[in-house]
């Protein structure tokens, strides 16, 4: 079985090349749609517009942070994957202790191990609020 088989990911990249390679690497790992934003503002929209099963979040797009995004989509019980070029693991995220990061580059074993990872906490918690 896939690990995102028929899900739709919003994928927030602002360098061309790594978004077209993580595009490939979700596709394979069976997502049914990938939307890919470049920009912040492109980004925002995109997340008012539409509803996503989870999202691989660039913390840093051209100098703006992505967080305000994390917020908006976490509000909805979309999980996120914090993508980044910066070790993470190093260094909190203020708010987002509990995030899952991925490195970049990204290869499928990343992506996968990640998303994994957001999709079990989400089960986890939709199964701990049931009655």
């Amino acid at each position: 079985m896939k690990t995102l088989a028929g899900l739709n990911v919003l994928l927030v990249e602002d360098e061309f090349l790594i978004a077209l390679d993580a595009e490939e690497m979700l596709r394979e790992l069976g997502a049914a749609s990938v939307t890919v934003a470049s920009t912040f503002e492109s980004a925002q929209k995109v997340v008012a517009e539409q509803k996503f099963d989870l999202a691989i979040l660039d913390v840093n797009l051209n100098g703006r942070k992505s967080f305000p995004l994390a917020d908006q989509l976490l509000e909805r019980g979309t999980p996120v994957v914090f993508g980044t070029g910066y070790n993470l693991l190093a260094r909190q995220m203020d708010g987002y202790e509990a995030g899952v990061c991925v490195t970049k580059p990204y290869t499928t074993t990343s992506l996968q191990r990640s998303l994994t990872a957001v999709l079990k906490a989400k089960a986890a918690a939709v199964g701990a609020a049931a009655p």
